[in-house]
C-alpha cells in the first residue's frame, strides 16, 4: 500500500517484523517531479539513508531509531512505545492517545498539547522538567506566546539566541530547534540591528547545521523550507521541503508545506494529492494500533485552503469540521474556521469566530491575518483592511501583516498607502520575494503615463503602448455606457470611484499587478477598482497574443460594475453569466456544442452545481461548461423575466440572502421550478438552431439503426433526405461523404448541402468556411463578394485572428463599401494593434473615404510601431502636404 504519493521517497509498509534492508521505491507525484533537483543528488541522497540504516556496527535499538528518524518504520517499530511517539509526531497525529501515557516522554507529550493549542497544558508538563534543552525552551516560549505573554516568550527565545551565539552545538536537531527559535523571535521582537541581519544570522545557522553537522538531518530542511516559504521564495522553499521528504518521507510538516506553495500557486490538483497523502499516513498509522481511524489536520487545513481560493467557503467549513471535533483548539484550523465565514461573508460569525480565537490566543495576529486574507481575496477592502491593521497591532514586528495589507491596497488601487505599507514591511522582512515583486510593480507604474476620462483612468507605460492608450478612451467611455445602462445585462449603476485600467507590457507585469507573483494564467482581471490588462501582442514575454481587449474590458468592466453595485457579494456564476452575456457577442459553435452535449446526457448544471462547477471542477470541460450555460440561463431570465429581473436577484443576495431566497423572492419559484422552466426553453432553443432533433422529425438512431454497423452509403442517407431533407443530422452525415474528396472550389451538390445544412443548422461554423473558402477562390470579384456574410459570421465569433475582419476589409473596398472596408480594418487594429499590416491597411482604407485624421493617425502609429522604416514618415509628410493642400 503506498502511504505517501507526495513523498520523493514512496515508502511501503514492510509486512515482516523483521528488519530488512530498506529498497527505495521510484517517486509517482507531479507536484515533487516539478523541483527534482538533479538525479545524481536524489540517488546519493537516497544511497546515504540506506546504508546509514543498513549499517552492519549497529544495534538492533540503534537501526530501529535511524528507521524512524527516516521514515521507514516497519510493523515492529509501531509495537515499540519507545518509539511509536516519535513517529506519532512527525505524521501529526497529535491527539493520539499515546500522549496521554504518563511513560511517553514530557517533551513528545508537550508538543502534542501545543500543536493542539492547549498552550497552558504545554507549559505545565515542561514545567515538571528538571533541565530544559533548546528544544523544550522553544516548547515554553511558544506556549507563552500563545497566552499572550509576549515578553516572557521573547525572554526565552533570547536565552536560546545567547546559547546558539556561545556554544557549538553538535545536535542537528537541537540546532533545528534553535533555528525555530530564532525564526519565532523575528516575528516577535523588533530587529537587534536590522532585519536583514538576523535573516542571514538564521540563514547561516541552518547552512552550517545542514552541511556541516548532519547531512541527513530532515528536520534542518525542514526550518530551512519554512524560512523561504516565509520570504515567499515558494521555489526554493519548494526544493527545500522535497530534500526534507527525501529524509523522511512520512514527516507531516514538509508535505503540509509543499501543499501551502501548490495552493499558492494555484495548483489545487497536487494540493489535494498532498492532503490525500498527510492522510493516507495517518489512516494507515491508525490502523496499526488499533485506534480510531485518525483526521489529519493537514489534509484539513490544505483541503480548506483549496476552497477558499476557490471561493467555496461552504467547502472549506466543510473540510475543516471532522478535524475540528478531533482538534477543537487548533490555531491554523480556528483561524480558517473564522476565515471560511469571512468568505461566506458572514461578518456577525467571523468577528465571534475572532474574538473565540482571541480569547484562546490572546493577541495573536494570525487568525487574524488569514481572515484579512480571505476577505482580500473576496474584494472585501474595507473589511480586510479593519482586519490587517488589527493583526499590526497585535504583531507589530512581524512583516507578513503588512504584506498582506500593502498587496490588498494594490488590489483596490490605493497605490500610494500600499507603496508606503509594503516599504514597511519589507523593513522587516528585506528578503521576502512577493513584497519586493509588489513594491518593484508599484514603483514601476508611478513612472507610467496617464489619460483620465469621465470614468476611467487609464495607466501605461511610454513607449509603444502609448499607441494602444490613445485608442482607449472613446471606446472605454462607450463600453461604461453599455454596462452601465439600464439596457439588458446593463447594471443601471455607475461605481462611486473611477476605475483604473492598467495596460501592462508584458505578461509578467500583468501577473504581479493582480497576485503578487508572475505566475497567474490570463490575460485581464478585474480587483473591483482596477482592471489589469496584458498588452495583447505577440511576442517572447507576451502569453496572450493578439486578442480583442475592447470585449475583453467589456466583460471585466460588468465585474467592476457588479461587484460596486452588489458591495462585492454577488452570486458567482450570475456576475460571470452577466459579464458573458455583456460581451455582446454571439455563441461560438464550441459553446453550442457543449450546451447540446450537456442537454442530450441529462448533464445541464444545476443553480448549486453550477457554482461548484466554477470552483470545484470535476471534468476539464465543467469551467466551460458552466460559463456557456450561466450566460444561457441570464438570457432566459431577461426573455421570461424582464431585463431588470437579473439585477433584482444580484440586489436581493447583497442583503444576505442566499441563491435560492432571492430566486423565490425575485422570480416566485423555487430553484427546481426555474431549473424545469429553464431546461424546456433550452431544449427548444437547441432544436430551433439544429442542434436537438425536432419533435416531428425520428432521431439518427432510429433512421440508422446501430451505430456500430457503421455509416451508411451515400445513396442510402440520399433516400432518407427526400423523406427528410430538413434533418440536420442527416444532412451533417451527407454532407461529410459529399466534401471527402474536395478541392477549393465546390461541386453544385456540395453547395447545395453546405447551403441546406445552414438552413436548418445555423450556428454550425463549418458551412460557412467552406462556403467562404469556395467564393474567395474564384477569379471573379462578384464571386468573391459572395464570402461577405460567411465571413460576417465568423469574426463576430472570432476574439483572438484578424484573419477574417483583414479578409472583408478589402472584400468592401473591392465592392466599393469603403466605409465598411474602414470599419473592418479598424477592427484589425483592436486586435493587433501593433501590427505593422493591420496600420498600413487601415491608413489605407481612411483614405478611401478622405478620413484624414483617421489615415494620419494610423500613418503614426506604423512610425512608432517600425521607426526604422522611412518610408512611413515619406508616407506621413505627404498626408499632410494634402491636407495643407486642401485647405
Amino acid at each position: 500500500m503506498i502511504l505517501n504519493r507526495a513523498a520523493f521517497i514512496i515508502v511501503a509498509l514492510a509486512g515482516s517484523a523483521n528488519a530488512q534492508p530498506i529498497e527505495p521505491v521510484e517517486p509517482q507525484d507531479r507536484a515533487v517531479e516539478l523541483a527534482r533537483p538533479h538525479p545524481q543528488s536524489q540517488e546519493q541522497t537516497i544511497r546515504a539513508v540506506l546504508e546509514r540504516i543498513n549499517a552492519e556496527f549497529l544495534t538492533d535499538e540503534e537501526r530501529a531509531a535511524l528507521r524512524v528518524v527516516h521514515g521507514q518504520w516497519n510493523d515492529e517499530d509501531l509495537n515499540n512505545p519507545a518509539l511509536t511517539y516519535q513517529i506519532a509526531l512527525d505524521i501529526g497525529d497529535l491527539a493520539n492517545p499515546i500522549f496521554d501515557d504518563e511513560s511517553t516522554p514530557i517533551h513528545a507529550r508537550a508538543w502534542s498539547k501545543l500543536n493542539q493549542g492547549h498552550s497552558q497544558q504545554a507549559l505545565d508538563l515542561i514545567g515538571k522538567l528538571d533541565t530544559q534543552t533548546i528544544e523544550t525552551t522553544l516548547i515554553s516560549a511558544r506556549a507563552q506566546d500563545m497566552l499572550g505573554n509576549r515578553d516572557e516568550a521573547i525572554t526565552q527565545l533570547e536565552s536560546i539566541e545567547a546559547q546558539l551565539a556561545k556554544e557549538q552545538l553538535t545536535d542537528a536537531d537541537q540546532l533545528a530547534f534553535g533555528c525555530e527559535a530564532l525564526i519565532e523571535l523575528t516575528r516577535l521582537r523588533a530587529p537587534v540591528v536590522n532585519a536583514k541581519a538576523d535573516y542571514e544570522a538564521i540563514n547561516a545557522l541552518i547552512s552550517h547545521a545542514r552541511d556541516r553537522v548532519d547531512r541527513l538531518n530532515w528536520r534542518i530542511r525542514n526550518v530551512e523550507a519554512h524560512l523561504l516559504y516565509e520570504h515567499h521564495n515558494l521555489g526554493d522553499a519548494h526544493t527545500a521541503a522535497i530534500e526534507a521528504l527525501r529524509l523522511n518521507p512520512r514527516a507531516a510538516a514538509p508535505m503540509l508545506l509543499l501543499g501551502h506553495i501548490a495552493v499558492d500557486g494555484f495548483d489545487f490538483d497536487n494540493a489535494e494529492k498532498l492532503a490525500n497523502g498527510l492522510d493516507q499516513i495517518a489512516a494507515a498509522f491508525n490502523e496499526t494500533q488499533d485506534s480510531p481511524p485518525a483526521v489529519s489536520s493537514g489534509g484539513a487545513i490544505l483541503r480548506a485552503r483549496v476552497a477558499l481560493r476557490r471561493k467555496d467557503p461552504e467547502g472549506a467549513e466543510q473540510a475543516l469540521d471532522p478535524a475540528i471535533d478531533r482538534y477543537p483548539n487548533h490555531p491554523t484550523l480556528l483561524a480558517l474556521e473564522a476565515s471560511a465565514a469571512a468568505g461566506g461573508y458572514r461578518i456577525s460569525s467571523t468577528n465571534r469566530l475572532l474574538t473565540k480565537y482571541n480569547e484562546l490566543f490572546p493577541d495573536s495576529a494570525v487568525a487574524a491575518v488569514w481572515v484579512g486574507r480571505t476577505l482580500s481575496d473576496s474584494r472585501q477592502y474595507t473589511y480586510a483592511a479593519e482586519v490587517l491593521r488589527r493583526a499590526i497591532q497585535f504583531a507589530p514586528n512581524w512583516g507578513e501583516p503588512r504584506l498582506q495589507l500593502g498587496l490588498m491596497l494594490v488590489q483596490a488601487g490605493y497605490d500610494t498607502h500600499a507603496r508606503d505599507t509594503l516599504t514597511e514591511a519589507i523593513k522587516l522582512d528585506p528578503f521576502n520575494i512577493r513584497a519586493q515583486n509588489s513594491l518593484t510593480m508599484l514603483t514601476e507604474l508611478a513612472t507610467y503615463k496617464t489619460i483620465e476620462t469621465d470614468h476611467f483612468i487609464i495607466r501605461y507605460k511610454e513607449g509603444p503602448d502609448e499607441i494602444l492608450a490613445n485608442e482607449m478612451p472613446e471606446i472605454l467611455e462607450a463600453i461604461h455606457t453599455r454596462v452601465c445602462s439600464d439596457l439588458p445585462g446593463g447594471m443601471n449603476h455607475e461605481p462611486k470611484r473611477k476605475t483604473i485600467i492598467e495596460l501592462m507590457p508584458n505578461h509578467e507585469w500583468f501577473a504581479v499587478r493582480i497576485g503578487g507573483m508572475p505566475s497567474i494564467h490570463t490575460m485581464a482581471a478585474s480587483t473591483g477598482p482596477v482592471i489589469a490588462f496584458e498588452s495583447p501582442r505577440e511576442g517572447p514575454k507576451s502569453t496572450a497574443g493578439h486578442y480583442d481587449w475592447a470585449r475583453v474590458l467589456q466583460h471585466e468592466y460588468t465585474h467592476t460594475v457588479n461587484l460596486s453595485r452588489t458591495k462585492n457579494r454577488v452570486i458567482h456564476w450570475m456576475t460571470e453569466a452577466n459579464a458573458v452575456f455583456n460581451e455582446d457577442g454571439p455563441r461560438d459553435q464550441r459553446q453550442w456544442d457543449l450546451l447540446a452535449g450537456a442537454m442530450r446526457t441529462d448533464a445541464l448544471f444545476d443553480l448549486e452545481s453550477i457554482n461548484i462547477a466554477f470552483v470545484r471542477p470535476k471534468k476539464p470541460t465543467d469551467r466551460s461548461l458552466a460559463y456557456a450555460q450561466g450566460a444561457w440561463m441570464f438570457e432566459f431570465l431577461i426573455e421570461w423575466f424582464g431585463p431588470t429581473a437579473p439585477r433584482d436577484i444580484m440586489d436581493a443576495s447583497t442583503t444576505g440572502r442566499s441563491a435560492p431566497e432571492a430566486f423565490e423572492l425575485v422570480l416566485d419559484l423555487t430553484q427546481t421550478e426555474f431549473m424545469k422552466l429553464f431546461t424546456k426553453w433550452a431544449r427548444e432553443d437547441l432544436r430551433a438552431r439544429g442542434l436537438l432533433t425536432p419533435k416531428d422529425l425520428p432521431t439518427l438512431n432510429d433512421l440508422l439503426g446501430d451505430p456500430a454497423a457503421g455509416l451508411p452509403s451515400a445513396s442510402k442517407l440520399d433516400e432518407l433526405l427526400e423523406r427528410h431533407p430538413t434533418h440536420p443530422d442527416l444532412l451533417k452525415l451527407r454532407l461529410g461523404i459529399a466534401l471527402a474528396l474536395e478541392g477549393d472550389r465546390l461541386s453544385n451538390e456540395q453547395l447545395t448541402l453546405l447551403t441546406d445544412l445552414l438552413l436548418v443548422r445555423p450556428v454550425d461554423e463549418m458551412p460557412h468556411k467552406r462556403l467562404a473558402r469556395h467564393y474567395l477562390a474564384s477569379e471573379s470579384v462578384d464571386d468573391q463578394a459572395r464570402a461577405i456574410p460567411h465571413l460576417e459570421f465568423l469574426d463576430a465569433r472570432e476574439i483572438h485572428s484578424v484573419a477574417y475582419a483583414d479578409q472583408l476589409a478589402e472584400l468592401y473596398a473591392i465592392s466599393g463599401n469603403n466605409e465598411l472596408a474602414l470599419a473592418k480594418a479598424i477592427r484589425t487594429t483592436r486586435i493587433a494593434p501593433f501590427d505593422a499590416h493591420a496600420r498600413e491597411q487601415a491608413a489605407r482604407m481612411a483614405l478611401l473615404v478622405n478620413d484624414l485624421d483617421m489615415a494620419e493617425h494610423q500613418l503614426g502609429s506604423l512610425i512608432s510601431i517600425e521607426p526604422d522604416r522611412d518610408v512611413h514618415k515619406r508616407r506621413l509628410e505627404a498626408l499632410k502636404s494634402m491636407r495643407d493642400a486642401s485647405n
